[in-house]
């Protein structure tokens, strides 16, 4: 029995060591686990901080490289979506509806200038440049669309449109610039005004692009002329007060020079983003300018006058030595319109 009860006492024993030993092992196995888990984790750490090291150090032309094809890929993106809307509303320019209303438009625009522009200009000067403006927003704005569609739209960048930019800039952002009303004055009565007659515009009621026409040229200068000539006085020192002061300080040869300042920077505008930076476009056809439509006339009187220059026969297309002449000839003409209206202007102080 004593034996029995040494062998049972033996195997607990036994039993109680070998239970020690296995959990002695595992956590052993444990320990190691996680010694590697450990490792493991500190060499993944070890290579993202390599990696962003690395991406750091990466050449920055690569990194300019990188973002310009990203604005490139967001400029195509926009580009993309402009088109898209533009051929919508190319597409419903086309539309019967469309075409009936734009004549309502026209018709009622030019009906209302013609018989209200002369009673507002008489009875309250001072509400016409409101109406200009609002005038000059909505056609212009509908012009360049109507245009772009027929990839007519450089013609928006001429000489009238530039002009009727800096009306407004004068009307409402600066009317204490003795200068910019001087540029507006002499601009609007002597280019725009004389090109009435010579680009023939014409008032008819039920075409959109004849009214239009004949709104940017005769608007500016009936707008300046009822302030200058038709506001009352306290109303120019109110609103207006370069009006008031310019008579004693800007005289004839000031005009004429800050006027052919003004003239020079919309040339060098126009030659840079047109004539220069346009020109594959406008080479093949695909633009429409001013200056290759009266180049292109042949029986008009700049490309005459061109051939009896020797600058090109009429079947010897648009070259360089013609547009530089077409732009002297266009400088001339510009400063021969705006000196009867210096001179006139500063008679009648």
């Amino acid at each position: 029995m004593n034996t029995m009860d040494d062998e049972l006492k033996q195997e607990s024993s036994n039993a109680v060591i070998t239970g020690e030993n296995i959990s002695e092992e595992n956590l052993n196995d444990e320990e190691e686990l996680d010694f590697y888990d450990f490792l493991e984790a500190v060499s993944d750490k070890i290579d993202n901080i390599k990696n962003q090291i690395e991406e750091r150090r990466e050449h920055p032309r690569q990194r300019l490289r990188r973002t310009i094809a990203e604005l490139e890929e967001q400029k195509r993106i926009l580009k993309s979506q402009l088109e898209q809307r533009i051929h919508i509303w190319s597409e419903n320019f086309k539309k019967p509806n469309f075409i009936r209303t734009r004549d309502k438009i026209s018709f009622s625009i030019g009906v209302a200038n013609a018989c209200f522009s002369p009673l507002i200009a008489g009875r309250w000067p001072h509400i016409l440049p409101l109406v200009y403006t609002i005038q000059a927003l909505f056609l212009i704005t509908l012009r360049f669309f109507i245009y772009k569609r027929k990839s007519w739209h450089y013609f928006v960048y001429d000489l009238c449109y530039f002009v009727n930019v800096l009306t407004l800039l004068y009307l409402w952002v600066f009317p204490s610039s003795k200068i910019l009303f001087t540029v507006c004055y002499t601009l609007s009565h002597g280019p725009l005004g004389i090109a009435i007659v010579l680009w023939r515009n014409s008032l008819v009621f039920h075409s959109l692009d004849k009214v239009t026409s004949l709104f940017i040229h005769m608007y500016p200068p009936l707008t300046l002329f009822t302030l200058r000539w038709l506001l009352p006085l306290d109303l120019q020192r109110q609103y207006y007060p370069a009006i008031v002061q310019i008579g004693s300080s800007l005289h004839t040869k000031t005009a004429v020079f800050y006027t052919v300042v003004f003239y020079l920077i919309w040339q060098a505008l126009y030659y840079a983003f047109i004539v220069y930076g346009r020109r594959e476009k406008v080479a093949r056809g695909l633009r429409a300018t001013s200056y290759t439509w009266l180049l292109a006339d042949k029986d008009g009187f700049v490309a005459r006058l061109i051939q009896k220059f020797g600058f090109g026969g009429p079947n010897d297309g648009i070259n360089r030595y013609k547009i530089v002449f077409y732009f002297f000839l266009q400088f001339g003409y510009m400063l021969l319109s705006i000196l009867p209206v210096c001179l006139w202007y500063y008679r009648n102080m």
